[in-house]
């Protein structure tokens, strides 16, 4: 995966994660269209976790917290690709 893709998929977790913050209701298709952004990363299962427990039950604040620290991990993940390719 080039850096540019990581970087999109760093872009894209960093909106769902303020989504989640904000308890926004596109959080749910941010996550979504960060997965497929982030397929064949290692980023890639933890947001598409994220964006099935949205999915599955958006109103309740456990899920809220779990995608939000699974979207977290993601992006870091994605940091650590992109900072691992740049050395």
């Amino acid at each position: 995966m080039s850096a540019a893709d990581a970087l999109r998929v760093i872009t894209l977790a960093a909106q769902a994660e303020m989504a989640l913050v904000r308890r926004d209701a596109v959080a749910g298709p941010l996550l979504a269209q960060a997965a497929r952004a982030a397929e064949g990363m290692t980023s890639g299962p933890l947001l598409e976790c994220a964006a099935q427990m949205v999915r599955q039950a958006p109103e309740r604040e456990a899920v809220r917290q779990a995608a939000l620290s699974l979207c977290r991990m993601a992006l870091q993940e994605a940091q650590a690709q992109v900072l691992g390719a740049a050395s």
